[in-house]
């Protein structure tokens, strides 16, 4: 059985001399394994589009236990993240997360569009790397069943004062904030605006705002806590990003 996807490389191994091991983050298909057979050649016709980060065109056989790639055409490359050390850790870490919350065999259309849209702008520096991070981040949870309550407090439905409590799955209003021993986040109008943009925006708009300075590392801080309380996993990209920063 032939399959035709296309779909984002989102890791790479080497399984012989010759051959790579690659994930794939496909459009119907969810995420999957293929081997492309002589992929390390440079004359091989499936090296350039079997690399990481490329977006291409597949046609994979589908046996019994494996996937093996015929053929493969690259539609894009997003070559502006080799230029960066901390642009390239940041994909890597956006890769780690698809690995986390994609299976094989889900329709991840807009999780692929997600994955594209970020990785296009963090290549050509369209909007900062943090703020990137950050709607990458709620988005991706939004989409796989952890979309926090960001309307009004999770415990009596008021709208002021909120606090942003990772651990309650959503925002509480000052009162009920102080009655739980419970870590939040007390949150500025703008970081408050912010946070609702990155979840409930429209998908073409969600790249379309701005935050600045201490707003910015506010926003950043809430939505990484609240990404490591879903995934409850030491994320090794993640670490080596933030090394990076402090570096």
């Amino acid at each position: 059985m032939v399959i035709n996807t296309d779909g984002l490389i989102i890791m790479e191994k080497s399984v012989s001399d010759s051959d790579r091991l690659v994930t794939i983050l496909t459009r119907k298909f969810g995420v999957i394994r293929a081997f492309v057979r002589g992929a390390k050649n440079i004359k091989n016709k499936n090296f350039s589009a079997t690399q990481l980060f490329c977006y291409s065109d597949f046609s994979i056989y589908k046996g019994r236990d494996k996937y093996i790639i015929n053929e493969s055409v690259l539609k894009e490359s997003f070559w502006g993240l080799r230029c960066s050390i901390e642009k390239l850790s940041l994909s890597q870490y956006f890769c780690e997360l698809i690995l986390n919350l994609v299976g094989e065999d889900n329709n991840s259309e807009d999780i692929l569009r997600l994955m594209l849209n970020s990785l296009y702008y963090l290549s050509k520096g369209k909007m900062s790397d943090r703020l990137i991070k950050s709607v990458f981040e709620m988005r991706v949870l939004s989409m796989s069943g952890y979309m926090p309550n960001l309307v009004s407090c999770v415990q009596c439905g008021k709208a002021n004062h909120l606090y942003f409590v990772p651990n309650s799955n959503g925002i509480m209003c000052k009162e009920c904030y102080e009655k739980v021993n419970l870590f939040g986040f007390k949150l500025s109008e703008s970081v408050l605006y912010a946070l609702r943009y990155t979840v409930y925006s429209e998908f073409n708009k969600m790249f379309a705002f701005e935050l600045k300075g201490q707003s910015e590392k506010e926003l950043s801080n809430i939505t990484e806590s609240y990404l490591l309380r879903c995934v409850d996993k030491k994320l090794r990209t993640l670490d080596f990003y933030k090394q990076l920063m402090i570096e």
